[in-house]
C-alpha cells in the first residue's frame, strides 16, 4: 500500500508529464493536489481496512464478532471472581444483625478489588461471625485475590466490626480476546460439526463462559460413549458449571450414546528458578514480573498442552531486566499431558543468583 508521499509524487510526475510544467508546492493546483493526495490515501487505508474485516485470518473487534456470529459463536464476556466473606464481631449480641444483599467490601493498597455480597444473610443473636457468598464487582482475572485479602468494609453493616475472606476469591477471567475468538472460530471451519462427531461436542462446550478448552474421548467407556473433559484458563470450572453442561448435553446427545462431562485431571507442576539481575533493575520487581509472565504461560495451556521447558524459559527471559536464569533440576524436562488432563501452575519460587 502506498503511503501519502508516493501518491502525491506519483500525481505531480503525471501533471508535469502531460502539461510540462512543474508545480510548485504553495501553487493552487500544488495544493489542490496535496489534497487530493490525502484523500486518495486515505480511501486506500479504508479499502485496506475493509479487506481485512472479510476474513477471520485478519478481522479484529466488532468485524470479527460479526464474522463469529455466522458460525453461532459469540465472543466470551470477563467473568467476576467469587468467594466467601465473613462478617464478624468482636463479643455476641443478643439480637439479630442483618448483612443486606449487595455489602461492599474490598482489599487495601493500590489497585483495590471490591467484592459484594450476591445473598443476604442474618447473623443471630449469641453468634459473633457469619459466612456469606459474594462476588467481585468487575469481571476478569485481576479480580481474583488471595485468602485474608477483603479486609475493609466499603458500605459497613450496623454492628458489623470487621470482614475477613478465608477462601480465595477465584473464577474471574478475562473476556475473550481476538485471538482467542479468532482461534475458535477458524477450528469451526477446519472441523466441521455434524451434529455427532467430537467437533459439535467440543464446539458446543466451548460456548459456555469460564470453559477454555475441551477434549473429546470417544469410546471412552466403550462402544457407544463419550467423555468430554474441559477446563478455565490456568485451572478447572466450577462444579455447577459442570453440572449445567451435563443437564444440556444429555438433551442434545445422539440416541443410545452415554455422554459424560468431567473436569480435566489437573498436572500441577511447581516452578523454581534463580534469576541474576542486570545493573540498575530490582529484583523484587523482576521477581513480580517472572512470576506473572509465568502465570500467563500456564493460563495459556490447553487440554494436553505440553508444558516445555523453552516456553516456561522465554516468559522467564523476555522480562526486562533479567540477564540469565537457571531452572531448577526438579522442573529441568518438558512435562506432557493426555487428552485428560491439564498442566496448572503449582508453587513458584523466584530466587536472585
Amino acid at each position: 500500500m502506498d503511503n501519502y508521499e508516493n501518491i502525491l509524487r506519483r500525481m505531480k510526475n503525471k501533471f508535469t508529464e502531460l502539461s510540462g510544467v512543474n508545480i510548485n508546492d504553495d501553487s493552487d493546483v500544488g495544493i489542490r493536489m496535496r489534497v487530493l493526495a490525502g484523500e486518495i490515501f486515505s480511501l486506500q487505508n479504508n479499502i485496506q481496512w475493509l479487506k481485512n474485516q472479510m476474513f477471520a485470518q485478519t478481522a479484529q473487534g466488532q468485524q470479527l464478532d460479526y464474522l463469529a456470529l455466522e458460525r453461532g459463536l459469540t465472543r466470551k464476556p470477563a467473568l467476576k471472581s467469587t468467594g466467601t466473606l465473613k462478617f464478624m464481631r468482636d463479643s455476641a449480641l443478643d439480637y439479630d444483625l442483618e448483612i443486606p444483599l449487595g455489602t461492599i467490601c474490598s482489599t487495601s493498597g493500590m489497585n483495590t478489588i471490591r467484592v459484594k455480597t450476591t445473598e443476604s444473610a442474618i447473623l443471630e443473636a449469641g453468634a459473633l461471625f457469619v459466612a456469606v457468598a459474594a462476588e467481585s464487582e468487575e469481571g476478569g482475572a485481576l479480580q481474583n485475590t488471595g485468602i485474608g485479602t477483603v479486609k475493609i468494609m466499603v458500605t459497613p453493616p450496623a454492628g458489623i466490626t470487621s470482614v475477613i475472606n478465608e477462601t480465595a476469591f477465584v473464577g474471574g477471567m478475562d473476556a475473550e480476546s481476538d485471538e482467542e475468538l479468532r482461534e475458535r472460530l477458524i477450528d469451526s471451519y477446519k472441523n466441521i460439526s455434524n451434529g455427532t462427531n467430537a467437533a459439535f461436542y467440543k464446539s458446543h462446550v466451548l460456548k459456555y463462559d469460564g470453559i477454555y478448552s475441551a477434549s473429546v474421548v470417544g469410546k471412552a467407556r466403550g462402544v457407544g460413549t463419550v467423555d468430554i473433559y474441559v477446563a478455565a484458563k490456568g485451572g478447572v470450572p466450577s462444579d455447577t458449571l459442570i453440572s449445567e453442561i451435563q443437564t444440556e448435553i444429555s438433551a442434545i446427545r445422539e440416541l443410545n450414546v452415554d455422554v459424560k462431562v468431567y473436569k480435566a485431571e489437573t498436572v500441577e507442576i511447581a516452578v523454581g528458578v534463580d534469576v541474576s539481575v542486570k545493573t540498575g533493575y530490582s529484583f523484587d520487581e523482576i521477581k513480580e514480573q517472572c512470576i506473572a509472565n509465568i502465570t500467563e504461560y500456564f493460563n495459556t495451556l490447553k487440554i494436553g498442552e505440553p508444558f516445555l521447558i523453552a516456553a516456561l524459559g522465554n516468559a522467564i527471559y523476555t522480562v526486562p531486566g533479567v540477564e540469565n536464569y537457571y531452572i531448577l533440576s526438579s522442573i529441568s524436562t518438558d512435562r506432557y499431558t493426555t487428552s485428560k488432563q491439564l498442566a496448572i501452575k503449582g508453587s513458584v519460587q523466584i530466587s536472585e543468583r
